[in-house]
């Protein structure tokens, strides 16, 4: 293979896609390695940052010699990850304490603080300045320790060039909006943390140094690689989508899920959340914790045998299993919430299953839970529908779960709206995250220019026929949790 070439590396919760992507944005390949979540505690998440970068390094020597790639062929790479993460390193560049991730729940005690600190009830225990609290308060000794907090993509950047930077997309700290700066900084002085401690900003496309020597050598490639800014997952999404015009809107489906509609800024009391995208465009949010990451427990539930057996293969099978299960699961619903969720549930919300007869097998209950994730979707376009006066027509949907034909029909029908892939949609995050270097270089003029590049696969249109069932279905989906809330609550609450 002599094609110049760009590096590609999309983190989420369980492993990271290397993929190899060309000058026009095709996929030419990927690897996807995996990695622990660690759950010292209940409501805990960690991850070894160690981990990471071996990831890394593996996947990238795997790719390389696949492809049989000369390694000067690769002129540009960028990283594209979960958010929200904290690194702490000391002086010496060493890592203090595992990666506390975006889902680690333990500073419910900190978020009572800056919600009484700052006259709100918006702060959880899953804040990034929460659990930085946390550090602070209840590991003083690390906190003194630190020098710098990295997230993972910072992290890993600096351990490809030796530079610390986050990219804007990352940074909690630092904000181009003056409005925007002012809140962070209001919230910083709240929390009492110390800005000292985290590095300069940079923005997705900008080159913020050079593959190292040693870097080079543990990932079988040349040194001097340009690397780029890189992005979060979410706008790394959005771009792989090509959503990132204002006004465009996606679904996401992986581990975690979401709908997003990038806008020119953020307004109060529109959204669950804000991510920073670009100079003068964010990303407004509504986000699920648990999509795929539901899908894949039913499918270790229910299919183990056939997963032990077929590897990846599973899903395959499984699309086939659930075809003949008519809509609605003989109405049967599941709620998808594995880890809780944000308002207007809570974080005691668990899944169920209702409304089971003796009729029932796998095949309902594993349909059920990808039924109970559209249905999740079609509440969260209700209440941007809502907020914003606005409705969509059709939507995009990228991540591992676009690759499921029954879902994706159930989706259409569920929201009663085209459902939209585009191509490469499982790859969507590293596609996204390969423009961060592909208009680094200057070889496409900006973010909004790729959304032209990337083409659409297939569309599902919405059956009516099924509506009637689908909308009753779906008012007992949303009673389920108003009427169960109290014992969640004695269940969960002390967890």
């Amino acid at each position: 293979m002599k094609t110049d070439c760009i590096l590609s590396y999309d983190f989420g919760t369980s492993g990271v896609k290397i993929a190899l992507v060309d000058l026009h944005g095709s996929l030419i390949d990927s690897e996807i390695v995996r990695y622990a979540l660690l759950t010292p505690r209940p409501g805990w998440a960690e991850q070894d940052p160690d981990e990471y970068w071996a990831a890394v390094c593996r996947g990238t020597r795997d790719v390389v010699t696949r492809q049989a790639l000369p390694p000067q062929s690769v002129v540009g790479m960028a990283f594209g990850t979960q958010w929200k993460g904290i690194i702490p390193l000391d002086a010496q560049g060493r890592v203090l304490h595992n990666a506390i991730i975006w889902l680690d729940g333990r500073a419910k005690a900190q978020a009572r603080e800056l919600n009484a600190r700052l006259g709100t009830n918006t702060f959880t225990e899953r804040d990034y300045w929460a659990r930085l609290m946390w550090v602070r308060q209840e590991r003083p000794d690390i906190y003194e320790q630190t020098e710098t907090f990295l997230e993972v993509n910072a992290f890993l950047k600096y351990r490809a060039t030796g530079v610390k930077a986050v990219d804007l997309t990352n940074d909690f700290i630092h904000h181009p909006d003056p409005d925007i700066q002012r809140d962070y900084t209001r919230v910083l002085a709240a929390a009492e943390l110390d800005t000292g401690k985290f590095p300069p900003m940079v923005m997705p496309t900008q080159k913020v140094g050079q593959l190292t020597a040693e870097a080079a050598a543990q990932m079988g490639l040349v040194e001097n690689i340009p690397v780029f800014g890189g992005c979060g997952d979410i706008p790394a999404i959005a771009i792989g989508a090509g959503c990132s015009t204002v006004g465009s809107a996606h679904i996401y489906l992986g581990s975690s899920g979401w709908l997003a509609v990038s806008v020119p800024g953020r307004k109060p009391g529109v959204g669950e959340l804000y991510q920073a995208f670009d100079r003068g465009k964010e990303l407004l949010l509504y986000v699920l914790q648990a999509a795929c990451m539901a899908q894949n427990w039913a499918v270790k539930q229910f299919y183990r045998n056939e997963e032990e057996r077929l590897a990846e293969g599973v899903f395959r099978f499984v699309d086939q299993d659930i075809a003949g299960v008519a809509p609605g699961c003989d109405r049967m619903i599941a709620t998808p919430w594995l880890h809780g969720e944000l308002p207007p549930l809570s974080n005691e919300a668990r899944m169920v299953f209702f409304n089971i007869h003796n009729l029932h097998d796998r095949r309902h209950m594993m349909r059920a839970v990808l039924e109970g994730v559209c249905f999740s979707l079609r509440w969260k376009i209700e209440m941007y529908r809502a907020q914003t006066g606005q409705a969509l027509d059709a939507i995009r949907v990228v991540g591992g779960g676009a690759n499921s034909k029954p879902w994706m029909q159930s989706l259409a029908d569920i929201l009663g709206i085209a459902v939209v892939i585009p191509e490469n949609a499982a790859h969507a995050g590293a596609i996204g995250t390969a423009y961060c270097a592909i208009v680094g270089l200057g070889i496409c003029p900006d973010l909004d220019a790729a959304d032209r590049m990337i083409r659409q696969d297939r569309v599902y249109s919405p059956d009516k026929g099924r509506r009637a069932l689908y909308d009753e279905l779906y008012g007992v989906y949303k009673d389920l949790y108003p009427s169960t809330r109290h014992l969640f609550e004695t269940l969960n609450r002390s967890r």
